[in-house]
């Protein structure tokens, strides 16, 4: 059983140590993030309670969105998420995801590694690919920012990729796409894409249209049927995000679309598309361009064009974990435009291999400098020494009393059905802040003016605390 990994091991040394070493950082790192209070109940707990709600037979049912307690599936269709449900019957907990997302973003650098020394027959080059997505900062970003499920896609596309490309399985390249289909709505539009793609080659055109068919039909179930289904189980309207934010346009896809071609200018004043164009050198300059010398790179057209009719600004931009519909594709298209530059190098042999050296040692040298090296200054994990300060605190807790806090702390406090985000205090037996963390979505005064008015209200009576971490009980009638 350990011989397959045992001589994968033998023949990739420099890679698995490499990997082995990089997953120890992350499983580090995130771990003094998520006690040093840099982790928030958006995008964390929500997770955590709707698979813990899902042990009890509540689908994915958590409490931090408008309609209160009611499915996640209802703001986005993410049932990927119930392959982990058995985990937690074992590993429960916000700490277990975030080790889940290290594991599955290292993990998708195998295959990735494994297509790269096919496709370039050079082991250095393969570990160059694979070192530079490692250290590649738009992954990075979305990694160290709580838990998403859209961070498991890279992982997907790319073992589809490797086994439909290099083991040719059409069984296990049809449970990667089914996986990645699984990822969010939206992703299933760009797994779309990438299967019609696949289909345009001989060796995997039956798979790819087979595919592609699949993910159309799961398009229209998902946005006809299930997304309306949920939001109908919590009275939301049954308008889908995306198109709500097209308001102004009409109040269905529809009017939207007339409206936007009968005022094309307004559209493009509206897109500012030549000001977006400049975030995706985030994606392309750590790379050198070279994604840019294979059509390949069209795959990221469609998570682009998604990005920019959006109108969420961290999705426009692709910063944070929105960058990781992305991804992939950039780095298919990396492969290809080396093998591109390699096949140009024929010509010249010894010029090439002199100049290959060179490109192998840049292409990881600028990675390696783009790399988040903040996360290694001892400032971003200084509040960590007042943890033991809120556990005292949260002992306090009775284990069924309704709680508020601020989003950073709503993490640490032990899941309850019973727990709302500041500033929404209601009828929350408990409210817990801290001053000196990250207010979102307050700003710093209102969280100060939130904590001063619970100090001088007669309703509330301090538990415990120090200088800026308070617990403040309702007083009983």
């Amino acid at each position: 059983m350990l011989a397959r990994p045992r001589r994968f091991y033998l023949q990739n040394r420099h890679f698995s140590h490499l990997l082995a070493a990089w997953l120890l950082l992350f499983f580090l790192l995130r771990t003094l993030q998520h006690f040093s209070f840099a982790t928030n109940a958006w995008d964390l707990s929500i997770f955590d309670y709707a698979m813990s709600s899902t042990l009890r037979g509540e689908f994915m049912a958590e409490p931090f969105h408008a309609f209160g307690w009611g499915s996640h599936l209802a703001i986005h269709f993410t049932p990927i998420l119930f392959l982990f449900v058995p985990l937690y019957l074992v590993f429960q907990g916000p700490l277990f995801l975030l080790h889940l997302q290290v594991l599955a973003v290292g993990g998708a650098s195998i295959p990735l590694y494994l297509i790269a020394k096919r496709t370039l027959q050079d082991r250095r080059m393969a570990l160059a690919v694979a070192g530079s997505f490692l250290l590649y900062r738009p992954l990075l970003n979305g990694l160290m920012y709580d838990f998403h499920p859209e961070m498991l896609f890279p992982l997907l596309v790319f073992g589809s990729y490797y086994f439909i490309k290099a083991k040719r399985s059409v069984p296990w390249f049809a449970v990667f796409i089914v996986l990645a289909l699984a990822v969010k709505e939206d992703f299933a539009i760009y797994v779309l894409f990438y299967c019609l793609w696949l289909g345009r080659k001989r060796e995997s055109r039956k798979a790819g249209w087979g595919a592609a068919l699949l993910s159309a039909l799961y398009i229209l179930l998902v946005m006809a049927v299930w997304i309306p289904h949920f939001r109908a189980q919590v009275h939301a309207p049954p308008t889908y995000e995306f198109t709500a934010n097209w308001h102004d346009y009409g109040d269905s896809p529809t009017q939207i679309v007339r409206e936007a071609l009968a005022h094309p200018g307004r559209l493009l004043r509206d897109l500012a598309p030549l000001d977006r164009v400049q975030h995706l050198a985030n994606y392309l300059l750590p790379l050198l361009f070279i994604p840019l010398l294979s059509p390949t790179v069209l795959l990221i057209l469609p998570p682009v064009a998604v990005g920019w009719f959006s109108r969420i600004p961290a999705m426009t931009t692709f910063g944070l974990h929105y960058g990781a519909a992305l991804i992939p594709f950039v780095f298919m298209a990396l492969m290809a435009g080396l093998a591109r530059l390699q096949a140009l190098g024929r010509r010249n042999p010894p010029r090439f291999a002199k100049c290959w050296r060179w490109l192998f040692l840049l292409i990881l040298t600028v990675n390696a400098a783009n790399f988040k090296w903040n996360l290694f200054s001892p400032e971003q994990y200084r509040i960590i020494q007042d943890y033991p300060r809120l556990r005292n605190c949260l002992r306090s807790l009775p284990a069924q009393a309704s709680v508020a806090s601020q989003s950073a702390l709503i993490p640490h406090v032990p899941k309850r059905r019973g727990i709302s985000m500041l500033p929404e205090i209601g009828d929350a037996e408990y409210v817990l802040l801290h001053l000196g963390l990250n207010p979102w979505p307050l700003e710093p005064e209102r969280l100060r003016e939130l904590a001063e008015g619970l100090q001088r209200s007669p309703q509330y009576r301090r538990l415990c605390g120090s200088s800026s971490l308070f617990l403040y009980r309702k007083v009983r009638d």
